[in-house]
């Protein structure tokens, strides 16, 4: 492995990965993402949200897009930039995403001391404090997409 720098142009900066619905799948998008942001030059805390963050959204995607479905893919695309690194992750799940149901997620506080069982919304409260920018939407193969933007502090 070189020590050279982070490519200046766009080549070398995408990076797609096509995954099976199968739980353990998320560590491949995991260490994609890390490694990926240590080489733009992200800071180590910022690598480790990034990684958390990553890990949940293909969870997510496997579980609730594809139901476990490994016929179905979940496709992670990392695109570098000079300001960050975005992140697509996208299911082929026909159970969409309740976008209105997102922006009404319970203060997770209250979830915390809630007697409720149902314990949902994790992941996606972690997702939006850990990422810079997060957005839901329909996937261009007709699922769910993810876009998460975390930004490089220089």
């Amino acid at each position: 492995m070189s020590d050279s720098p982070p490519p200046t142009g766009d080549e070398g900066r995408v990076i797609e990965l096509h995954l099976p619905s199968r739980l353990g799948y998320e560590k491949v998008a995991m260490d994609t993402a890390s490694a990926m942001a240590k080489r733009m030059g992200f800071a180590t805390d910022r690598v480790d949200s990034l990684r958390t963050a990553v890990s949940e959204a293909v969870t997510n995607a496997i579980e609730h897009g594809n139901q476990h479905d490994a016929a179905m893919k979940v496709v992670v695309i990392f695109t570098g930039s000079e300001e960050g690194l975005t992140i697509d992750v996208a299911d082929q799940g026909r159970k969409r995403l309740d976008a209105a149901a997102i922006d009404r997620l319970p203060d997770i506080h209250q979830v915390i001391h809630s007697d409720n069982d149902d314990k949902g919304g994790w992941g996606i409260w972690l997702i939006k404090e850990l990422m810079d920018e997060v957005q839901f939407s329909v996937a261009p193969t007709g699922g769910n997409q993810l876009r998460m933007v975390i930004h490089l502090d220089r």
